[in-house]
């Protein structure tokens, strides 16, 4: 399986969700090579809507597709998947996460440090499979952060000042 093709289709999702206004994320559903669905994140925390983009995904997927097609594919993300995407994909039974960019990567756009978190060992103790794998053109994927929120940012700049906040946060 090409990792590299189909994490790139979720870096152009994320681009698009982020020249919308929305947070950059994208995710996809592949099966025997193929995408079946995909989506990107409509996240508006102002309003209180949820939208990650593999929450999206998931809804996409539920109802549409069999358990056992399900349990044979893969889904990738932009992104490692947060705690509350991770049980939705669960939820289907997906066994197989793909992500561009690690959890340690992200942490350093954050204006706080973020509890390092062992999902896949949370899982096992739940009887829940499922195996993640990444990071995947993690470089190319940071990159992608650039158009959060629908303005385009330098990477650099926006490191900055996420470093600049998590030190006025230790002191403040």
């Amino acid at each position: 399986m090409n990792h590299e093709y189909f994490i790139r289709r979720c870096y152009s999702l994320a681009i698009d969700a982020g020249k919308k206004g929305y947070d950059t994320f994208g995710a996809v559903l592949v099966h025997e090579g193929n995408v079946v669905a995909e989506a990107e994140n409509t996240a508006d925390y102002k309003k209180g809507l949820f939208g990650h983009a593999e929450f999206n995904l998931v809804h996409k997927l539920a109802n549409r597709f069999s358990d056992q097609m399900l349990s044979e594919s893969t889904l990738y993300t932009s992104c490692a998947p947060c705690t509350r995407c991770l049980m939705a994909i669960a939820s289907l039974g997906i066994k197989k996460v793909v992500y561009g960019v690690s959890y340690g990567r992200f942490a350093l756009l954050l204006p706080f440090v973020p509890k390092a978190i062992d999902y896949e060992s949370i899982l096992s103790r739940m009887d829940v499979e499922m195996h993640l794998s990444g990071p995947v053109l993690e470089d190319e994927g940071m990159q992608v952060f650039e158009w959060w929120g629908g303005e385009y940012r330098p990477l650099a700049e926006l490191l900055q000042e996420s470093e600049d906040m998590r030190k006025a946060n230790q002191h403040g």
